[in-house]
């Protein structure tokens, strides 16, 4: 098993707690009058709290435990219904977030952790929709969901050769009332999602890197363009808004009203360094209902730091994973930070200020 215990959480900030603890000199032949001087003492130097941590491979930081180093990603099929938007939890702390069309004209969110274990509560669970296991499977992450698509998703899902199953509440996940009806308050949690994977065997080896990540945590705008108010129109019922955070140079994520997301138990705003746009096709199954999305290739854009970009995607198989390029097709390299992806039907609008 490659995931640590919760207690190796920690081990990323054990050289705070040893350099804290060796204040002052330490010279026993110091001359005892300088503590009776009006001499001030210089300031201690200061310490890196990541200096044990490695590179995540989702978002080109380095501040992943080791302990989750070569990891698969943990992702998580995501409510995204405009009447429960207001109970999401865990979003906040989600190293990539997809958000495309389901049936119905809403979105839905499949959202991805490197490190799951001290996220909290995540949530809410609900059901998965074949576009999304295909993303997940591209990024060969462990994938977690509450029931599915019956009628195209189930009998696909054992061919994509991806590590599933489903999270109900007797044991790995619980409801908690919220408000909302009850097929909006599935919840689970770090550890719970720790002890399910130990509990299934999956392997939980082989993470990859899906972004050319600067080399520098230094932030550069995308483009020329400026972007510091994005509006991505998916359809009628859904749109998401992205506010330009000018202290931390990330984006917040708004709903349809410009009202920005909150993390339901921490009250903590969801932001993200990059933002990415995708054109594709999405039309209806044969059942007049279940959406299809093209995953084969695009064009759409880059949004960060303030600034906009085109760019081209492609995916096409389920186990490959997104790449993309700048729009003349040389290598696009983004900023550190963490992700979210819009993908947009061609019918859709994408508007920036």
């Amino acid at each position: 098993m490659h995931f640590p215990r919760l207690l190796a959480v920690l081990l990323c900030f054990v050289s705070i707690l040893s350099l804290a603890a060796c204040g002052g000199s330490g010279d026993p032949t110091a001359d005892s009058s300088t503590a009776d001087s009006n001499v001030t003492s210089s300031e201690p130097e200061p310490v890196d709290p990541y200096a044990n941590c490695v590179i995540n491979p989702l978002t080109g930081e380095k501040k992943l435990d080791p302990e989750f180093e070569g990891c698969r990603p943990i992702a998580f099929s995501i409510n995204n219904i405009y009447s429960a938007q207001a109970v999401q939890s865990g979003l906040d702390k989600a190293d990539v977030v997809f958000e495309s069309e389901v049936e119905g004209g809403i979105t839905r969110l499949l959202a991805l952790f490197t490190d799951p274990s001290d996220v909290g509560k995540i949530g809410t669970i609900r059901s998965l929709r074949v576009p999304f296991a295909e993303m997940a499977r591209g990024m060969n992450a462990i994938l977690y969901f509450h029931g599915m698509d019956n009628t195209y998703c189930r009998p696909l899902l054992p061919s994509l050769g991806l590590s599933y199953t489903q999270i109900d509440d007797s044991k790995y996940g619980f409801r908690e009332k919220n408000g909302h009806s009850y097929e909006h308050t599935l919840y689970t949690d770090g550890e719970r999602v720790m002890k399910l994977t130990e509990a299934k065997k999956f392997d939980t080896s082989g993470g990859k890197v899906w972004l050319n990540f600067a080399e520098t945590e230094e932030k550069t705008a995308a483009g020329e363009t400026a972007a510091k108010k994005v509006t991505v129109k998916f359809n009628g019922a859904s749109t998401t808004h992205f506010f330009l955070d000018e202290e931390t140079g990330k984006y917040a994520r708004a709903n349809k009203n410009g009202d920005i997301f909150k993390t339901y138990h921490t009250g903590k705003e969801e932001q993200f360094t990059n933002v990415f746009v995708l054109k594709t096709s999405i039309y209806n199954y044969p059942d007049g209902k279940h959406r299809a999305i093209d995953l084969s290739s695009g064009d759409g854009w880059y949004i960060s730091a303030g600034g906009m970009t085109e760019i081209k995607w492609k995916k096409g198989k389920a186990s490959e994973n997104f790449k993309f390029t700048a729009a003349d097709g040389s290598e696009l390299t983004v900023n550190q930070g963490n992700s979210y992806v819009c993908i947009m039907n061609n019918t859709g609008a994408l508007t920036v200020e």
